[in-house]
Protein backbone atom coordinates (compact mmCIF):
# COMPACT_ATOMS: atom_id res chain seq x y z
CA UNK A 1 0.00 0.00 0.00
CA UNK A 2 1.35 3.51 -0.92
CA UNK A 3 1.65 5.69 1.80
CA UNK A 4 -0.55 9.16 0.71
CA UNK A 5 1.49 12.51 0.38
CA UNK A 6 1.91 14.36 4.20
CA UNK A 7 -0.40 17.53 2.50
CA UNK A 8 -2.96 14.22 1.70
CA UNK A 9 -2.41 12.64 5.51
CA UNK A 10 -2.34 15.95 7.30
CA UNK A 11 -5.91 16.60 5.05
CA UNK A 12 -6.75 13.45 7.10
CA UNK A 13 -5.57 14.11 10.87
CA UNK A 14 -7.59 17.49 10.27
CA UNK A 15 -10.36 15.71 9.04
CA UNK A 16 -10.60 13.30 12.11
CA UNK A 17 -9.99 16.28 14.14
CA UNK A 18 -12.89 18.69 12.67
CA UNK A 19 -15.35 15.49 12.39
CA UNK A 20 -14.77 14.54 16.32
CA UNK A 21 -15.11 18.06 17.17
CA UNK A 22 -18.68 18.32 14.79
CA UNK A 23 -19.68 15.35 16.84
CA UNK A 24 -19.50 16.83 20.00
CA UNK A 25 -21.72 19.76 19.04
CA UNK A 26 -23.71 18.07 17.20
CA UNK A 27 -26.61 17.66 19.75
CA UNK A 28 -26.87 21.59 20.73
CA UNK A 29 -29.75 22.76 18.67
CA UNK A 30 -31.01 19.23 19.72
CA UNK A 31 -31.65 20.20 23.59
CA UNK A 32 -34.63 22.31 23.01
CA UNK A 33 -36.18 19.43 21.32
CA UNK A 34 -35.07 17.29 23.95
CA UNK A 35 -36.96 19.45 26.69
CA UNK A 36 -40.45 19.72 24.82
CA UNK A 37 -40.07 15.77 23.45
CA UNK A 38 -38.97 14.00 27.03
CA UNK A 39 -40.95 16.72 28.90
CA UNK A 40 -37.61 17.61 31.14
CA UNK A 41 -36.09 20.54 32.51
CA UNK A 42 -33.44 23.37 32.00
CA UNK A 43 -31.74 21.86 34.73
CA UNK A 44 -31.61 18.26 33.35
CA UNK A 45 -30.36 19.57 30.07
CA UNK A 46 -27.71 21.23 31.79
CA UNK A 47 -26.81 17.41 33.12
CA UNK A 48 -26.78 16.39 29.67
CA UNK A 49 -24.18 19.18 28.16
CA UNK A 50 -22.13 18.74 31.62
CA UNK A 51 -22.01 14.93 31.27
CA UNK A 52 -20.27 15.68 27.76
CA UNK A 53 -17.49 18.02 29.71
CA UNK A 54 -16.98 15.35 32.65
CA UNK A 55 -15.82 12.85 29.70
CA UNK A 56 -13.57 15.57 28.21
CA UNK A 57 -11.81 16.21 31.97
CA UNK A 58 -11.75 12.17 32.57
CA UNK A 59 -9.95 12.04 29.64
CA UNK A 60 -7.25 14.74 30.47
CA UNK A 61 -6.97 13.39 33.68
CA UNK A 62 -7.01 10.07 33.59
CA UNK A 63 -6.34 8.91 29.78
CA UNK A 64 -4.45 11.60 28.56
CA UNK A 65 -0.95 9.38 29.47
CA UNK A 66 -2.30 7.40 26.03
CA UNK A 67 -0.32 10.18 24.62
CA UNK A 68 3.47 9.59 25.58
CA UNK A 69 2.84 5.48 25.36
CA UNK A 70 1.04 5.30 22.01
CA UNK A 71 1.38 7.03 18.58
CA UNK A 72 -1.01 9.71 17.45
CA UNK A 73 -1.94 7.64 15.07
CA UNK A 74 -3.33 4.74 17.21
CA UNK A 75 -5.09 7.63 19.39
CA UNK A 76 -6.59 9.21 16.81
CA UNK A 77 -8.46 5.50 15.43
CA UNK A 78 -9.72 4.72 19.11
CA UNK A 79 -10.85 8.30 19.57
CA UNK A 80 -12.92 8.29 16.56
CA UNK A 81 -14.29 4.67 17.05
CA UNK A 82 -15.16 6.13 20.55
CA UNK A 83 -16.76 8.99 19.06
CA UNK A 84 -18.79 6.26 16.81
CA UNK A 85 -19.92 4.24 19.71
CA UNK A 86 -20.93 7.40 21.55
CA UNK A 87 -23.22 8.90 18.20
CA UNK A 88 -25.14 5.25 18.13
CA UNK A 89 -25.75 5.22 21.64
CA UNK A 90 -26.85 8.58 21.35
CA UNK A 91 -29.49 8.09 18.45
CA UNK A 92 -31.03 5.39 20.67
CA UNK A 93 -31.03 6.91 23.97
CA UNK A 94 -34.22 6.95 25.31
CA UNK A 95 -33.75 8.73 28.78
CA UNK A 96 -31.66 11.41 30.15
CA UNK A 97 -29.21 9.02 31.82
CA UNK A 98 -28.70 6.85 28.33
CA UNK A 99 -28.36 10.62 26.39
CA UNK A 100 -26.01 11.50 29.41
CA UNK A 101 -23.72 8.21 28.96
CA UNK A 102 -23.28 8.76 25.50
CA UNK A 103 -22.31 12.21 26.10
CA UNK A 104 -19.77 11.21 27.94
CA UNK A 105 -18.33 8.23 25.87
CA UNK A 106 -18.02 11.51 22.73
CA UNK A 107 -16.23 13.76 25.58
CA UNK A 108 -13.62 11.21 26.19
CA UNK A 109 -13.23 10.80 22.81
CA UNK A 110 -13.03 14.99 22.23
CA UNK A 111 -10.28 15.13 25.12
CA UNK A 112 -8.15 12.11 23.99
CA UNK A 113 -8.43 13.15 19.88
CA UNK A 114 -7.66 16.62 20.54
CA UNK A 115 -3.97 16.08 21.86
CA UNK A 116 -3.07 13.57 19.67
CA UNK A 117 -4.21 15.30 16.60
CA UNK A 118 -2.15 18.64 17.50
CA UNK A 119 0.53 16.06 17.74
CA UNK A 120 -0.19 14.79 14.31
CA UNK A 121 -0.55 18.06 12.62
CA UNK A 122 2.66 18.97 13.46
CA UNK A 123 4.07 15.92 12.09
CA UNK A 124 2.55 16.53 8.83
CA UNK A 125 2.43 19.96 8.17
CA UNK A 126 2.80 20.18 4.73
CA UNK A 127 3.75 24.58 4.79
CA UNK A 128 6.98 26.42 5.06
CA UNK A 129 5.30 28.57 7.25
CA UNK A 130 5.46 26.20 10.39
CA UNK A 131 4.55 29.45 12.47
CA UNK A 132 0.82 29.07 11.60
CA UNK A 133 1.07 25.47 12.80
CA UNK A 134 -0.99 26.38 15.76
CA UNK A 135 -3.34 28.83 14.36
CA UNK A 136 -4.57 25.97 11.69
CA UNK A 137 -5.00 23.59 14.41
CA UNK A 138 -6.98 26.09 16.62
CA UNK A 139 -8.99 27.04 13.23
CA UNK A 140 -9.92 23.36 12.38
CA UNK A 141 -11.09 22.69 15.41
CA UNK A 142 -13.49 25.68 15.85
CA UNK A 143 -14.58 24.87 12.07
CA UNK A 144 -15.79 21.71 13.52
CA UNK A 145 -17.60 22.86 16.33
CA UNK A 146 -19.16 25.49 13.90
CA UNK A 147 -20.70 22.69 11.51
CA UNK A 148 -21.76 20.23 14.17
CA UNK A 149 -24.96 23.10 15.40
CA UNK A 150 -25.36 24.21 11.70
CA UNK A 151 -25.90 20.36 10.15
CA UNK A 152 -27.66 18.93 13.54
CA UNK A 153 -30.40 21.84 13.59
CA UNK A 154 -30.95 21.62 9.30
CA UNK A 155 -31.04 17.51 9.66
CA UNK A 156 -33.67 18.03 13.18
CA UNK A 157 -35.68 19.92 11.12
CA UNK A 158 -35.65 17.51 8.07
CA UNK A 159 -35.15 14.34 8.94
CA UNK A 160 -38.07 11.91 10.26
CA UNK A 161 -36.55 11.26 12.91
CA UNK A 162 -35.38 14.60 14.73
CA UNK A 163 -33.20 13.02 17.81
CA UNK A 164 -31.85 9.51 15.85
CA UNK A 165 -31.10 10.61 12.21
CA UNK A 166 -28.24 13.45 12.77
CA UNK A 167 -26.78 11.29 14.92
CA UNK A 168 -26.70 8.06 12.45
CA UNK A 169 -25.52 10.27 9.60
CA UNK A 170 -22.71 11.93 11.10
CA UNK A 171 -21.21 8.25 12.48
CA UNK A 172 -21.81 7.04 8.89
CA UNK A 173 -19.19 10.28 7.54
CA UNK A 174 -16.79 9.16 11.12
CA UNK A 175 -16.93 5.47 9.76
CA UNK A 176 -15.33 6.99 6.25
CA UNK A 177 -13.20 8.95 8.36
CA UNK A 178 -11.78 6.17 10.17
CA UNK A 179 -10.88 3.76 7.69
CA UNK A 180 -8.68 6.71 5.82
CA UNK A 181 -6.76 7.24 9.52
CA UNK A 182 -5.17 4.14 8.29
CA UNK A 183 -3.40 5.04 5.72
CA UNK A 184 -1.51 7.80 7.56
CA UNK A 185 2.21 6.74 8.51
CA UNK A 186 3.65 9.16 11.18
CA UNK A 187 6.68 10.86 10.42
CA UNK A 188 8.26 10.72 14.37
CA UNK A 189 7.81 7.53 16.29
CA UNK A 190 8.44 8.89 19.94
CA UNK A 191 9.68 6.75 22.12
CA UNK A 192 7.32 5.39 25.30
CA UNK A 193 7.52 8.04 28.03
CA UNK A 194 5.58 5.85 30.05
CA UNK A 195 3.73 2.54 30.37
CA UNK A 196 0.43 0.88 30.85
CA UNK A 197 0.64 0.82 34.83
CA UNK A 198 1.38 4.32 35.06
CA UNK A 199 -2.55 4.86 33.48
CA UNK A 200 -3.14 3.47 36.83
CA UNK A 201 -1.28 6.11 39.09
CA UNK A 202 -3.40 9.64 39.70
CA UNK A 203 -1.02 12.64 39.59
CA UNK A 204 -1.07 16.64 38.99
CA UNK A 205 -1.32 18.63 35.71
CA UNK A 206 1.69 18.80 34.11
CA UNK A 207 2.80 22.59 34.51
CA UNK A 208 5.54 24.47 32.49
CA UNK A 209 8.19 25.65 34.40
CA UNK A 210 9.07 28.61 36.11
CA UNK A 211 9.59 31.20 33.62
CA UNK A 212 6.15 29.96 31.43
CA UNK A 213 3.86 29.78 34.33
CA UNK A 214 2.43 32.64 34.15
CA UNK A 215 1.96 32.97 30.67
CA UNK A 216 0.53 29.77 30.99
CA UNK A 217 -1.90 30.82 33.54
CA UNK A 218 -3.15 33.70 31.28
CA UNK A 219 -3.65 31.50 28.11
CA UNK A 220 -5.61 29.23 30.64
CA UNK A 221 -7.89 31.40 32.19
CA UNK A 222 -8.19 33.74 28.60
CA UNK A 223 -9.42 30.41 27.46
CA UNK A 224 -11.30 29.38 30.25
CA UNK A 225 -13.38 32.78 29.27
CA UNK A 226 -14.19 32.22 25.51
CA UNK A 227 -14.92 28.61 26.07
CA UNK A 228 -17.53 29.81 29.22
CA UNK A 229 -18.86 32.46 26.85
CA UNK A 230 -19.41 30.21 24.16
CA UNK A 231 -20.82 27.63 26.26
CA UNK A 232 -23.93 29.36 27.03
CA UNK A 233 -24.59 29.81 23.84
CA UNK A 234 -23.95 26.24 22.92
CA UNK A 235 -25.96 24.65 26.24
CA UNK A 236 -28.73 27.36 26.66
CA UNK A 237 -29.44 28.90 22.87
CA UNK A 238 -33.04 27.69 22.67
CA UNK A 239 -34.24 28.87 26.04
CA UNK A 240 -32.72 32.33 24.75
CA UNK A 241 -34.14 32.74 21.59
CA UNK A 242 -37.60 31.56 22.86
CA UNK A 243 -37.62 33.94 25.04
CA UNK A 244 -37.43 36.50 21.91
CA UNK A 245 -40.29 37.63 19.66
CA UNK A 246 -38.84 35.14 16.88
CA UNK A 247 -40.19 32.05 16.12
CA UNK A 248 -37.69 29.43 17.16
CA UNK A 249 -36.44 26.21 15.31
CA UNK A 250 -33.62 23.63 15.49
CA UNK A 251 -32.02 25.01 12.15
CA UNK A 252 -32.07 29.00 13.96
CA UNK A 253 -31.26 27.59 17.31
CA UNK A 254 -28.28 25.72 15.15
CA UNK A 255 -27.14 28.69 13.05
CA UNK A 256 -26.94 31.24 15.99
CA UNK A 257 -24.60 29.17 17.61
CA UNK A 258 -22.55 27.87 14.27
CA UNK A 259 -22.46 31.58 13.59
CA UNK A 260 -20.28 32.48 16.55
CA UNK A 261 -17.57 29.63 15.79
CA UNK A 262 -17.87 30.97 12.31
CA UNK A 263 -17.19 34.41 12.79
CA UNK A 264 -14.22 32.98 15.38
CA UNK A 265 -12.60 30.95 12.25
CA UNK A 266 -12.66 34.27 10.13
CA UNK A 267 -11.31 36.45 12.85
CA UNK A 268 -8.83 34.21 13.26
CA UNK A 269 -7.70 34.48 9.75
CA UNK A 270 -7.94 38.01 9.66
CA UNK A 271 -6.15 38.85 13.12
CA UNK A 272 -2.89 36.82 11.69
CA UNK A 273 -1.20 39.92 10.84
CA UNK A 274 -1.38 41.63 14.15
CA UNK A 275 0.59 41.42 17.14
CA UNK A 276 -0.55 38.68 19.49
CA UNK A 277 -0.98 41.14 22.47
CA UNK A 278 -3.29 43.15 20.67
CA UNK A 279 -5.10 40.40 19.64
CA UNK A 280 -5.44 39.11 22.97
CA UNK A 281 -6.80 42.47 24.46
CA UNK A 282 -9.23 42.84 21.52
CA UNK A 283 -10.48 39.24 21.75
CA UNK A 284 -11.01 40.06 26.04
CA UNK A 285 -13.04 43.22 25.32
CA UNK A 286 -15.21 41.56 22.51
CA UNK A 287 -16.08 38.92 25.22
CA UNK A 288 -17.13 41.15 27.57
CA UNK A 289 -19.07 43.31 25.26
CA UNK A 290 -20.88 40.30 23.98
CA UNK A 291 -22.12 39.09 27.15
CA UNK A 292 -23.39 42.98 28.32
CA UNK A 293 -25.51 42.74 24.16
CA UNK A 294 -27.10 39.28 25.57
CA UNK A 295 -28.36 40.83 28.73
CA UNK A 296 -29.22 44.02 26.81
CA UNK A 297 -31.06 41.51 24.67
CA UNK A 298 -32.74 39.72 27.07
CA UNK A 299 -33.99 42.45 29.06
CA UNK A 300 -35.41 44.34 26.15
CA UNK A 301 -36.24 41.44 23.84
CA UNK A 302 -34.49 42.73 21.13
CA UNK A 303 -33.14 40.75 18.19
CA UNK A 304 -30.55 43.14 17.18
CA UNK A 305 -28.55 43.09 20.76
CA UNK A 306 -28.90 39.09 20.03
CA UNK A 307 -27.08 39.46 16.59
CA UNK A 308 -24.54 41.94 18.09
CA UNK A 309 -23.98 39.66 21.10
CA UNK A 310 -22.99 36.52 18.44
CA UNK A 311 -21.40 38.70 16.50
CA UNK A 312 -18.84 39.91 19.31
CA UNK A 313 -18.96 36.72 20.94
CA UNK A 314 -17.68 35.37 17.95
CA UNK A 315 -15.12 37.38 17.62
CA UNK A 316 -14.19 37.74 21.20
CA UNK A 317 -14.21 33.52 20.56
CA UNK A 318 -11.98 33.92 17.76
CA UNK A 319 -9.18 36.21 18.61
CA UNK A 320 -8.95 34.72 22.31
CA UNK A 321 -8.30 31.32 21.49
CA UNK A 322 -6.17 32.16 18.11
CA UNK A 323 -3.55 34.12 20.86
CA UNK A 324 -3.61 31.79 23.53
CA UNK A 325 -3.07 28.57 20.86
CA UNK A 326 0.00 30.60 19.61
CA UNK A 327 1.46 31.44 23.13
CA UNK A 328 0.62 28.27 24.30
CA UNK A 329 2.58 26.55 21.15
CA UNK A 330 5.70 28.79 22.87
CA UNK A 331 5.55 27.00 25.55
CA UNK A 332 4.88 23.44 24.40
CA UNK A 333 8.05 24.11 21.84
CA UNK A 334 10.49 25.11 24.38
CA UNK A 335 9.20 23.19 26.97
CA UNK A 336 9.38 19.89 24.77
CA UNK A 337 5.81 18.12 26.42
CA UNK A 338 2.48 17.98 24.50
CA UNK A 339 1.21 17.24 27.59
CA UNK A 340 1.29 20.94 29.02
CA UNK A 341 -1.22 21.01 26.24
CA UNK A 342 -3.37 18.99 27.83
CA UNK A 343 -2.96 20.83 30.94
CA UNK A 344 -4.18 24.10 29.30
CA UNK A 345 -7.31 22.57 28.08
CA UNK A 346 -8.31 20.87 31.85
CA UNK A 347 -8.21 24.41 33.36
CA UNK A 348 -9.98 25.88 29.93
CA UNK A 349 -12.48 23.17 29.76
CA UNK A 350 -13.69 24.29 33.30
CA UNK A 351 -15.45 27.26 30.97
CA UNK A 352 -17.34 24.94 29.64
CA UNK A 353 -18.51 23.12 32.89
CA UNK A 354 -19.48 25.50 35.79
CA UNK A 355 -21.42 28.32 33.95
CA UNK A 356 -23.53 26.29 32.18
CA UNK A 357 -24.01 24.03 35.77
CA UNK A 358 -24.93 27.09 37.75
CA UNK A 359 -26.74 29.09 34.86
CA UNK A 360 -29.21 26.01 34.42
CA UNK A 361 -30.23 26.02 38.21
CA UNK A 362 -30.12 29.64 39.23
CA UNK A 363 -32.73 30.31 35.47
CA UNK A 364 -35.14 28.01 36.89
CA UNK A 365 -34.81 29.71 40.57
CA UNK A 366 -34.27 33.38 39.67
CA UNK A 367 -34.99 33.81 35.85
CA UNK A 368 -33.12 34.10 33.01
CA UNK A 369 -32.31 37.75 33.26
CA UNK A 370 -30.96 38.03 36.87
CA UNK A 371 -28.71 35.11 35.70
CA UNK A 372 -27.13 36.55 32.78
CA UNK A 373 -26.73 39.53 34.79
CA UNK A 374 -24.59 37.56 37.22
CA UNK A 375 -22.44 35.63 34.68
CA UNK A 376 -21.59 38.95 33.13
CA UNK A 377 -20.61 40.02 35.91
CA UNK A 378 -18.58 37.42 36.92
CA UNK A 379 -17.06 37.52 33.73
CA UNK A 380 -16.34 40.81 33.52
CA UNK A 381 -14.65 40.60 36.95
CA UNK A 382 -12.04 37.72 35.38
CA UNK A 383 -11.74 39.66 32.14
CA UNK A 384 -10.55 43.13 33.92
CA UNK A 385 -8.34 40.99 36.15
CA UNK A 386 -6.57 39.52 32.91
CA UNK A 387 -6.00 42.70 31.70
CA UNK A 388 -4.38 43.81 34.80
CA UNK A 389 -2.01 40.67 34.52
CA UNK A 390 -1.12 40.93 31.24
CA UNK A 391 -0.72 45.15 31.34
CA UNK A 392 1.31 45.29 34.39
CA UNK A 393 3.11 42.15 34.68
CA UNK A 394 3.03 40.03 31.13
CA UNK A 395 3.25 42.46 28.72
CA UNK A 396 7.03 42.59 27.77
CA UNK A 397 7.01 38.72 28.03
CA UNK A 398 4.55 38.37 25.73
CA UNK A 399 5.48 41.17 23.22
CA UNK A 400 8.71 39.66 22.63
CA UNK A 401 6.86 36.49 20.86
CA UNK A 402 5.50 38.64 18.03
Amino acid sequence: MQTPKSSVQYAIISLALCLAALSTALASPLYALYERTWEISTSQVGYVFIAYMLGVVFSLLFLNKLNAIYSYKQIIVFSLGLSIVGLFLSASAGSVWLLGISRFLIGISSGLITTAAMVGLKDQYPFKNRMLSEKLTSMITILGFALGPLLGGVLADHTSQPLVDPYRIIALFSVVVLVSVFWVRPKTILPRQQKIADLFKVEGLVLPQTASSKLFLICSITALCSFAAFSLYAALAGTFIHELPIRSSATLTGVSISIILFVSVLSQVWCKSYKEINVLYWGLAALMMGTVSLVMAEIGHNVWFLLLSILLTGIGHGFSLSAAYYFMGKIIDREKNPLIFSSFLFIAYQGTIWPVIFSSYLIEYVGLVQTLLFIAVVLMVTIIWLVYQIKLKLEPLLACHK
